[in-house]
C-alpha cells in the first residue's frame, strides 16, 4: 500500500470538514436535481432539501458531471 500524496490528504481532510449528520447519497440526489438545477437557473431561493442537494454536488464529481450536463440541456432549450 502507498503513502498518500500531500494533495490527496488536503482533499481528505476537506471533505472530512466538509461532512455533516445527515447526507445525501448520490441517489437522494439524483431525485432532487431536476428541482435544483431547474430552481439554480431560475434565480430561485433553495429549500434545506435543495441545500443538501447542493452540498452533495460539492463533494461528488460525478453528480456535479450530472448537474453540469442536465443544466446544459435545459439552458439549450430556454
Amino acid at each position: 500500500m502507498s503513502a498518500l500524496t500531500p494533495e490527496q490528504m488536503e482533499g481528505l481532510f476537506r471533505a472530512i470538514q466538509l461532512t455533516r449528520e445527515h447526507e445525501f447519497d448520490c441517489s437522494e440526489c439524483q431525485n432532487h436535481l431536476g428541482e435544483f438545477t431547474e430552481k439554480q437557473l431560475a434565480g430561485l431561493p433553495t429549500d434545506e432539501v435543495l441545500a443538501r442537494v447542493a452540498h452533495h454536488l460539492s463533494l461528488c464529481p460525478q453528480c456535479s458531471e450530472e448537474f453540469v450536463a442536465l443544466e446544459k440541456i435545459l439552458r439549450a432549450n430556454d
